[in-house]
């Protein structure tokens, strides 16, 4: 047999069968293609791999990483078989891991990195459970970049979530050191969120609210959109524990977020507060957020700057615990007040939704504009930043009675399953998945052929 003898190139398809090909009465018996560039294994198997990213599974952090969990599990859930969900996360423990086998997704832990104490940084290397993924699932600017480094390394595919646009939040945020320029500061964050859109295969905003501004800015990319559905976990436990609830005289309003102090303006908690405190005794405001050793110094911010009473507050730590979370949402709030200034989407206000707990919800988030959707959504939309509005709207729930509360809250809970469903979103992923994968298989050809 003589050495082959390069015939050709193809751009973009390979033949995957040995053949013939006549020129000038020669026979040739065998045709080899070599690819030139990844031909991913999506090609010989049947289901697809795709890596989230994230810092934890358990969604102690609320925010990402309840997101990250629940677009796993319900992804899992639905495309079983067709699609792979594995989590790489920054850490776990076997809890966590059985937990994520039991939802149908793999759950792999980062391995440390010697000289670095930043498990983002560890992110930033495919794990050898399974180096090379064909689809990375990146969220915002703090997995964005370890996205990148891994479609860099792994020759993947690369679907990137925007979770906030921060030149918003740089409008609200304090700061406590008259050298820091927080509009500045957010919009070097939101430049680097850009570039990152810029590199990514796919860009998904979650909700209507984001993709339209980020359409905006970026009017050279398709941005996806994604909002989320009910959270299963919290539908389910409200309804073992709702036989529970008591009747109680005083009317407890519940707001939850972390207490950094750049951002208790921007959460609008000061207008909550001074709703409260313009209220008599019976209403009562707990705060749940506080870092561990502050909660006297978050308590003497509202005293401070709000009119509340120190009667009428109530300051906790947040929440690490899922199980503490729910029982507390479940069984203590008669309402949950979402009042932020601007918010992306407000994943907490769809948590208390889940639970079938009564919320009020700022016109400013993006949660809102998924409410005006929603059969009975617009009459838990507060479209003002104003104490007394605020104070109004709770006194008139306070007046209703609990069972009314109650039957409310569930039937928005239902309207919002039927207008937005996980399945569905799901569903519109994979297909945008299974055509990220497709091209994974394009590149150039290389056609070599023996002759005898």
């Amino acid at each position: 047999m003589r050495n082959p003898e390069r015939i050709t190139e193809h751009e973009g398809r390979c033949a995957h069968n040995p053949g013939t090909y006549e020129e000038t009465g020669l026979q040739l018996s065998l045709v080899r293609i070599m690819a030139c560039g990844q031909i991913s294994s999506a090609a010989s198997r049947q289901a697809i791999n795709v890596m989230f990213l994230c810092d934890e599974w358990k969604s102690s952090k609320g925010g990402l990483s309840t997101f990250n969990r629940e677009f796993a599990v319900n992804l899992a859930k639905t495309t079983t078989g067709r699609i792979k969900v594995h989590c790489y996360v920054s850490q776990s423990d076997e809890l966590s891991r059985e937990d994520a086998r039991q939802h149908g997704v793999e759950l792999i832990a980062a391995r440390s990195i010697p000289g670095s104490v930043d498990p983002l940084d560890w992110l930033k290397i495919p794990p050898p459970e399974l180096p090379k993924p064909d689809i990375v699932v990146g969220h915002g600017r703090k997995f964005g970049t370890p996205a990148c480094c891994i479609v860099r390394v792994a020759n993947c595919k690369w679907m990137h979530f925007v979770h906030v646009f921060c030149e918003d939040l740089g409008k609200f945020k304090a700061t406590q050191s008259v050298t820091v320029d927080t509009i500045e500061e957010n919009e070097k964050k939101h430049k680097i969120e850009i570039q990152l859109c810029k590199k990514a295969d796919v860009v998904v905003a979650v909700g209507t609210r984001l993709q339209q501004k980020y359409s905006e800015c970026l009017p050279h990319v398709k941005v996806e959109i994604i909002t989320p559905g009910i959270f299963e976990k919290f539908l389910n436990e409200s309804l073992q524990l709702a036989k529970y609830k008591l009747v109680k005289k005083k009317f407890n309003v519940f707001m939850f977020g972390r207490a950094s102090f750049e951002d208790l303006t921007l959460k609008g908690y000061d207008i909550v507060a001074n709703a409260i405190g313009s209220l008599e005794n019976m209403f009562e405001l707990t705060f749940v957020g506080s870092s561990s050793g502050e909660h006297r110094k978050i308590e003497q911010w509202f005293l401070e700057y709000t009119g509340i009473s120190r009667n009428q507050l109530t300051i906790r730590g947040f929440c690490n615990e899922h199980e503490e979370l729910t029982e507390m949402m479940f069984l203590e709030p008669d309402l949950v007040a979402i009042p932020s200034r601007t918010e992306g989407f407000g994943l907490v206000a769809l948590e208390a939704i889940s639970a079938g707990i009564p919320v009020l919800v700022a016109g400013e988030t993006g949660i809102a504009e998924a409410l005006h959707e929603v059969n009975g959504g617009k009459s838990v939309i507060v479209e003002s930043d104003e104490p007394k509005e605020w104070a109004r709207r709770i006194q008139l729930l306070s007046e209703q009675c609990l069972g009314e509360r109650k039957n409310s809250a569930k039937l928005l809970r239902e309207n919002y399953s039927k207008t937005y469903s996980w399945t569905n979103e799901c569903n519109k992923f994979e297909r945008t998945i299974k055509d990220l994968a497709k091209s994974l298989l394009k590149g150039t050809c290389t056609v070599y052929v023996y002759m005898y």
